[in-house]
């Protein structure tokens, strides 16, 4: 005895179901290809993706590695005496001293206006540091520098101190060479008020010097 029967392919099809069943599964290949293109459209949409954050890293890692070798090299050729130099040196609100001189030439027994040219020609208004704390090993040091008193300036004294420290330029005002890196640690600044209306500031700061270690 046969284990199969044979089928009626003409009684199958007569079935009122087979043409819904037939329009049905019809579509279903090309539904697999669809599937399978959208499947390998997105794998390479993730493979562009994951080329393109190679691309990202390895441009980070190059740029990381120049200013890494530019910091190198700034620290190498860097000149200890950079802050007695450059810092320590600068006179402070010289537009306001030119104008009580004028004004003492009038009055010279105007005790306020001889205190206050001495107080701002003196040394009490110049920038003064010290190095509380030293930490260095074989090519390179960092020293903690304090202000030791509080200075007097104006905007443009500021914009002067603040491009010399950063290396930066700040128009009209440029960079120094042979600048060790500068951090800012700590920065205080007030607005002081004064009866002639000028615009003065008092200024307390600390700085992080970064430099080559000494031979």
């Amino acid at each position: 005895m046969s284990l199969f029967k044979s089928v009626n392919l003409s009684k199958i099809l007569s079935h009122p179901f087979s043409y819904l069943g037939l329009i049905v599964l019809c579509p279903l290949p090309l539904l697999i290809i669809l599937l399978h293109f959208f499947t390998q459209l997105q794998s390479l949409d993730s493979l562009e993706d994951d080329i393109l954050r190679l691309e990202r890293k390895s441009l980070y890692a190059q740029d990381w590695l120049k200013k890494e070798a530019a910091f190198l090299s700034q620290l190498k050729t860097s000149d200890h005496f950079y802050i007695d130099k450059h810092l320590e040196t600068l006179s402070f609100l010289e537009p306001e001293v030119k104008k009580m001189e004028a004004l003492l030439l009038e009055n010279d027994q105007d005790d306020n206006l001889k205190k206050r040219i001495q107080l701002l020609k003196g040394p009490s208004n110049k920038l003064l540091f010290s190095e509380e704390k030293i930490r260095s090993d074989d090519q390179f040091q960092e020293i903690e520098e304090k202000q030791q008193m509080p200075v007097e300036m104006n905007e443009e004294d500021l914009k002067k101190l603040l491009s010399f420290i950063e290396g930066i330029t700040i128009w009209p005002y440029g960079p120094k060479e042979a600048r060790p890196q500068l951090i800012v640690t700590d920065f205080q600044l007030t607005k002081k008020e004064l009866p002639t209306h000028e615009h003065v500031f008092v200024v307390q700061l600390q700085l992080l010097k970064r430099e080559k270690s000494p031979l």
